[in-house]
């Protein structure tokens, strides 16, 4: 929704916003009166075209970023490389050494906001060599982190250094865990989106069937720079429900029965993950649900008759 009337519009330095996400982000601060600078190396998107800056650049050059971020107010840092896949020789060049240089532009310049794209993917369950288990349900964000993959651990160091700089400089720092960022709206994505429905009670889903729509994701990052106090937070950003028509809480104790003995802490289309401190640091919940949507939530009634 609409922030309260109460706070300055900023000048944002977006990285990454000819992704998706970025460019979700990107509307979302300009609906809401904020002016966006963006830096990436892709074209900017055309809904973007005339209504923002732009700086072509790459997030490991410190001086194009060092320049990018002189005059803003804020930095929205979601420039990553976002899985793990064959890059991992510059993985750590990327994710880790860019995310650093932002937040140095930011000092430099006393920039005193900074919000990361961080993912739930640092809890280590997602993209694991040997396979892991919750060790209590609903996970949140003390769950402990124990990646396997370098692309967890880049984002859980980005974590690490966010906090460095919030105690260093007394930056705030908002590092959003995004589950699986989906968009429902799309005809393309719907196809995927009813497969996985569709599949979802043998598929075991290593991000415990939880998602956020991209609408939802974008406004997460605004409201995190509009509202978080000082100092340094982690917060997961995932929707209220699960992906998935069965309940949840029969998935996990088929998937993954070391967490059977909480899944009852779950509600039955609940998420896995819980969601509470983004609500409590800077106002944030969820707003949209598959669910919601005529053809999908057709697509699990279907299913639940055929199981």
């Amino acid at each position: 929704g609409a922030s309260p009337a109460s706070f300055l519009p900023m000048k944002i330095l977006l990285t990454g916003i000819s992704g998706r996400v970025g460019r979700m982000t990107a509307l979302d601060f300009l609906d809401n009166g904020h002016e966006v600078r963006g830096l990436d190396k892709a074209p900017l998107p055309e809904a973007l075209r005339g209504r923002v800056e732009m700086v072509y650049a790459e997030i490991t050059d410190r001086f194009a970023l060092l320049r990018a971020a002189e005059g803003c107010d804020a930095i929205c840092h979601i420039a990553a490389i976002p899985n793990p896949g064959h890059l991992d020789d510059v993985i750590f060049q990327t994710n880790v050494t860019g995310t650093q240089y932002a937040l140095a532009a930011a000092e430099a310049h006393g920039i005193t906001k900074f919000a990361h794209a961080s993912t739930c993917c640092t809890f280590g369950i997602v993209f694991a060599k040997h396979p892991i288990e919750p060790q209590y349900l609903p996970m949140d964000e003390k769950h402990p982190t124990l990646t396997q993959d370098l692309y967890g651990l880049s984002k859980l160091l980005n974590e690490e250094t966010c906090a460095t700089y919030s105690r260093r400089c007394g930056m705030t720092t908002i590092c959003l865990r995004l589950s699986t960022v989906t968009n429902l709206r799309d005809a393309k994505h719907q196809h995927w989106i009813k497969r996985r429905l569709q599949h979802s009670r043998d598929w075991r889903a290593d991000d415990l069937w939880t998602y956020i729509d991209d609408r939802d994701t974008a406004r997460s990052f605004r409201l995190a720079l509009e509202n978080a106090p000082d100092g340094h937070h982690v917060a997961i950003i995932a929707a209220r429900d699960s992906f998935t028509p069965y309940d949840i809480r029969d998935l996990i104790r088929q998937h993954f029965p070391g967490a059977a003995a909480h899944a009852d802490n779950l509600e039955a289309h609940g998420s896995a993950y819980s969601t509470r401190a983004a609500e409590e640091i800077f106002g944030f919940v969820a707003e949209h649900s598959w669910r919601d949507i005529p053809e999908l939530a057709e697509t699990a009634e279907e299913v639940l008759l055929n199981k």
